[in-house]
């Protein structure tokens, strides 16, 4: 995986976890859990894929 795309998979990942916050006023009550979730398997798969990458690179 090119390393500016997995950047883009972290960033992504956490504009869509704000924006999942956001679009709830903030409020645990309404927050939709699976859309959370996804948005925070995508930062983790992001870091890994950096982390792989980089060991890769050594």
């Amino acid at each position: 995986m090119n390393q500016r795309l997995t950047y883009f998979l972290i960033i992504a990942g956490l504009v869509l976890f704000i924006l999942n916050l956001w679009s709830a006023d903030f409020d645990t009550s309404k927050i939709n859990y699976l859309s959370s979730g996804a948005s925070v398997l995508m930062v983790i798969v992001g870091f890994l894929k950096l982390n792989t990458k980089q060991k890769n690179e050594n």
